[in-house]
């Protein structure tokens, strides 16, 4: 029953979105979700929310605009300089919104470990919120009873934190050339995740022989949730946890260049700390890691 629930309110949400030729999209607690547009239609929908750069915004907030996939004709752009920059405004809000969802789980950590260093104990609820993320990103420990709260705790303290808009967005535009790869427009996928010994996922064009597919996302954002999962679980980036918590003592926000360098493993690609590091400078991305969602009140398109 629950279940053909929500399936019933899935279809009534997708049914629910406005359509204005090819654009598909809603509004919710002053948020817009654009499931369907053209180039063309989701400019207009920038416009309107004053949102014509990702630079230089009045008070660094970036309308809270969720956009689920590429616009249908984004690799038929000509400019590349609008290209990129259209890549950025499209996933500036999203990085933002991962931070949004890092920063409360963090705070949620924050409060249960305030209430066990007071009480020494946690109610069901809190253990049930701590055991899932632990599980989540994936540290595992054989101690039990407050040995295993406490190591919880602590192990988590440093996976769980923010991490720069810049970086997310940067690793995005060099493993998918700016969106134009296969892998961002037919499967929503930012960072080339590979998934082994299965049917799913889109077949590589090259290595057909090998054991892997390449994943497939509902949407851009869990692709990009995916990735900070990854890069706030897996030990090899243990490195890149200790520069954010060293760089987070000594100044309020984390900028893309306080870890850049220590992401060298994130990606197959040659010399990536480097072209990462340029590529943030370049375009100066840091001025989103600054930024804030903005919440927009309702309007009507077109």
């Amino acid at each position: 029953m629950i279940k053909k629930f929500f399936i019933t309110l899935t279809l009534m949400l997708l049914n629910s979105y406005p359509t204005h030729a090819d654009i598909a999209w809603r509004q919710y607690n002053g948020n817009i979700y654009i499931q369907e547009s053209t180039v063309a239609e989701l400019e207009d929908l920038f416009t309107k929310s004053h949102y014509r750069r990702f630079r230089g915004l009045e008070n660094n907030a970036y309308p809270a605009i969720f956009v689920t996939k590429l616009p249908s004709d984004f690799n038929q752009i000509k400019s590349l300089k609008y290209r990129n920059e259209l890549f950025i405004r499209i996933l500036a809000p999203l990085a933002l919104k991962i931070n949004e969802e890092l920063s409360n789980e963090r705070h949620t950590l924050l409060r249960i470990e305030r209430n066990f260093m007071a009480t020494q104990t946690l109610s069901a609820e809190e253990t049930n919120l701590l055991e899932g993320m632990a599980q989540k990103y994936d540290y595992f420990t054989r101690f039990k009873d407050n040995h295993r709260i406490a190591a919880q705790i602590e192990n988590l303290k440093q996976r769980i934190n923010i991490i720069p808009p810049s970086v997310l967005i940067a690793a995005a535009a060099m493993e998918t050339n700016w969106g134009d790869s296969r892998l961002a427009q037919q499967a929503n996928s930012l960072y080339k995740e590979k998934i082994w010994y299965t049917e799913d996922g889109l077949v590589p064009q090259q290595d057909t022989d090998d054991d892997y597919h390449f994943k497939t996302f509902s949407s851009l954002i869990e692709s990009m949730r995916s990735f900070a999962i990854t890069l706030n679980s897996d030990i090899k980036f243990s490195s890149v946890w200790e520069s954010r918590t060293l760089a987070l003592k000594w100044q309020d926000n984390l900028i893309g260049e306080n870890i850049a360098f220590t992401l060298s493993t994130a990606s197959n690609l040659p010399n990536f700390a480097g072209i990462l590091d340029y590529t943030t400078a370049f375009y100066d991305l840091m001025a989103i890691d600054i930024g804030h969602l903005k919440r927009l009140p309702s309007f009507s398109y077109p």
